[in-house]
């Protein structure tokens, strides 16, 4: 990973592989909680899906609140 994530932070996806999502490049969320021993940031998306990116799989930037 890249950038330090936290809780609250907002985030935009860049490129994400699951495709049984309606999720795109620059869907935005906030992150919800991070697992890191399962290698999951659970995000609370604008669009009101709850996915987890997957750490060192979806690539995605911190953007600004």
């Amino acid at each position: 990973m890249t950038q330090k994530i936290k809780k609250g932070d907002r985030v935009e996806i860049l490129e994400m592989q699951d495709t049984m999502t309606s999720l795109t490049k620059g869907s935005k969320g906030t992150v919800k909680r991070i697992d890191e021993d399962e290698e999951l940031i659970w995000v609370d998306w604008d669009n009101g899906e709850e996915l987890a990116l997957l750490i060192g799989i979806d690539k995605y930037k911190i953007v600004k609140k």
